[in-house]
């Protein structure tokens, strides 16, 4: 938010940033009916103002609009030193035609909007900025002074953290962004284990990799001095929300690196005693489960009678796993549209045990009460909070609702309504039990069904899991698991590593051991196994290659694809990627995650491209991976096609021939 925006520009050397949270209720139809703002606002001036204004204007870059939503400051508001933090929300009702037009504006062109702070002095607006599509990463890490480089002896302190990275690129998803245009980190800790006396002297991002000492690039101001933050001995939390200068070209590349590889970068506690730091953790991704859900007076135990409120809202836990695909932290987003017929008071939050028509104990808590309360005077507006969990009730509670979330519901509590005004339950009760359909290579092949130990196979059917969430976003250890989300896979009584586990669909490993020729399949969540008879053919190998819709998967050696616009030419060095290679040496165990540091290679590999025989270099098993195989192969020369498009088939054992797939060359 720059005084440079405003029409006509205004000379005052001020600034501003703003970060908009749309919280929105939507009809059977998907129609907006209502919302919530959340205007979240600092600013700069260089002496003392007065504002009368912070809303949301429709216009473009050079337009002045009319005010659609309002944040609802009004009269005169001072700021003896000119700089603070603004926090306020609007509201736009059903019967607000215009507002209504201007969050389906803002959702489906945020460019057309701005945001502009209003003064005494500058009543018309004083700094303002064009609304962008933010996109959000949520990270975590526990850390510890094992991490540190050289790690710290003789203390017991570890914490969670935590970041939540908001970025923006104009108009360009960050993925195609070559620099954010502007960028907030929200950084969270929950920590333990600090002597009495100590104090914080640090908390940041590093630009480092596991085992490297990188420099500060996002720095949340905690530092030595005055700065310092003496250390609760009982444990404690840090929260700090700071805007990304995203014109320091190391805070930017930063802030993009949190999108693109987490891993690259870590967060950091320094104390006076460890200047250099104490406690430290690599950032990880985290695997999201979301529970939308209509939180309504009909679901409290008794029911309230004779009042017509309800609440829209989304439970959402961003996750973190151990090496057996459990939770070992979250951080868990409340967000509750309430809409209430007249002024509440709210005093509870909460996620609680017990199945419906029952009462249980609270586990998860927002931190609302009698004494931290939300106040509405319309009855209408949102309650968004983000929590750390971390403590052992909180983590068994996200552990059971991932696998049964019928199991537990969802309260708000006011002080006409302390045992809970409006509820629901996280799902409602399923009783089906998993039934498999088919089973064929996780190349999505549905000609290859035959699978081999080591190798990938996706599993298709009904009722498989009641939470989906991605294992590889937050999985950290050496094994896949065999367990998730209250899933499991045998392949000939054997259980099987896991790697997807969606409703329909599973993407499971062919564990060792398992007898050659067809095999049963079955699928246990927790409500039975599959009872329907599934097999797959088993075989020693079963070579299969992946491909997408313009084609086979290839790279060139520096990982750059191949494609129509980047086709391959004759005496390129391709990576081809595939499943079912078999067994490797050194041996890899099934779930073993490939480790980078040596060259696992399979059986021997023939190939041919356009009916040429190629040059195989190498086939390995792919580091970082599990299951997944790559074969580096020569264009040979003399391929040509009209289409560009050429056949590329991979053999083992002279016989055994995978799919045949298409590599673009030139």
């Amino acid at each position: 938010m720059l005084p440079s925006n405003e029409v006509p520009a205004i000379n005052i050397n001020a600034s501003g940033a703003a970060t908009i949270w749309l919280h929105v209720v939507r009809d059977a139809q998907g129609q907006v009916v209502s919302a919530s703002t959340d205007f979240n606002v600092s600013y700069q001036f260089p002496g003392e103002i007065r504002l009368t204004g912070l809303h949301i204007h429709k216009g473009r870059a050079g337009d002045n609009g009319p005010v659609t939503i309002n944040s609802g400051i009004s009269g005169e508001v001072p700021s003896p030193t000119g700089r603070g933090l603004l926090n306020y929300q609007g509201q736009t009702l059903s019967s607000n035609a215009a507002g209504l037009d201007t969050v389906n504006g803002m959702l489906t062109d945020p460019s057309g909007f701005y945001v502009n702070l209003h003064t005494t002095d500058n009543p018309n607006g004083v700094i303002r900025g064009q609304l962008q599509r933010a996109e959000m990463v949520v990270l975590m890490g526990l850390m510890s002074p094992a991490n540190e480089n050289p790690p710290i002896p003789g203390t017991n302190a570890s914490a969670y953290g935590s970041v939540v990275a908001l970025a923006t690129c104009g108009d360009t998803r960050l993925a195609d962004c070559a620099r954010p245009t502007s960028g907030q980190v929200i950084f969270d800790s929950v920590y333990s284990g600090f002597g009495a006396g100590e104090s914080f002297s640090g908390f940041h991002i590093h630009d480092g990799a596991v085992g490297v000492n990188g420099p500060v690039t996002i720095n949340t101001g905690i530092s030595g001095g005055a700065n310092a933050i003496p250390v609760n001995p009982a444990g404690g939390t840090l929260h700090y929300e700071v805007e990304v200068p995203v014109d320091n070209a190391a805070a930017s590349s930063t802030l993009a690196g949190l999108f693109r590889n987490p891993a690259g970068y870590y967060i950091n506690i320094h104390t006076l005693t460890n200047p250099g730091g104490v406690i430290r953790a690599q950032l990880r991704r985290t695997d999201k489960m979301q529970f939308p859900v209509l939180m309504s007076t009909a679901n409290e135990v008794p029911p309230i009678t004779g009042l017509a409120a309800s609440a829209p809202a989304n439970f959402t836990a961003y996750t973190i796993r151990d090496a057996e695909g459990n939770i070992a932290a979250a951080l868990a987003f409340f967000d509750v549209n309430y809409r209430f017929p007249s002024a509440a008071t709210f005093t509870g939050l909460h996620i609680h045990n017990g199945g419906a028509g029952e009462n249980g104990g609270v586990t998860i808590n927002t931190g609302l009460s009698g004494t931290n309360t939300v106040v509405t005077d319309s009855g209408q507006g949102n309650i968004y909070k983000i929590v750390n969990v971390t403590t052992a009730a909180g983590l068994a509670t996200l552990n059971s609702l991932a696998a049964n979330p019928e199991a537990h519901y969802i309260n708000l509590h006011t002080t006409v309504n302390p045992n809970g005004v409006v509820r629901s339950q996280l799902m409602p009760v399923t009783t089906a039990v998993p039934a498999v359909t088919a089973v064929i290579s996780a190349v999505s092949d549905p000609t290859l069904r035959t699978v081999a130990p080591n190798g990938l196979m996706t599993i298709f059917g009904t009722n498989f899991v009641k939470t989906s969430t991605d294992i590889g976003s937050s999985f950290n250890g050496e094994k896949l698991p065999t367990t998730f989300n209250g899933v499991q896979v045998t392949i000939g009584g054997i259980p099987a590593p896991l790697l997807i586990v969606a409703p329909t669909y599973i993407v499971a490993q062919v564990p060792q051991g398992v007898t050659l020729g067809n095999q049963a399949i079955v699928v246990k969540n927790g409500n039975g196994s599959s009872t329907t008879a599934v097999t797959v053919a088993v075989n020693r190998v079963a070579p299969a290659l992946y491909f997408g819709p313009d084609g086979g998967v290839f790279t060139r050696t520096d990982y750059t694809l191949v494609t129509a616009t980047s086709p391959a030419r004759a005496g390129d060095l391709v990576w081809a990627y595939g499943t079912g290679f078999g067994a490797v040496g050194p041996a890899l165990n099934a779930g073993d995650i490939t480790p980078g540091d040596m060259v696992y290679n399979t059986g021997t590999v023939t190939a041919t491209v356009g009916g040429r025989d190629a040059r195989v270099l190498y086939s390995i098993a792919s580091p970082g991976y599990a299951g997944l195989y790559q074969v580096l192969f020569e264009v040979p020369a003399g391929v040509t096609s009209l289409t560009g498009n050429v056949p590329v088939q991979v053999s083992m054992g002279g016989t055994i021939r995978s799919n045949s797939v298409n590599l673009q060359v030139r």
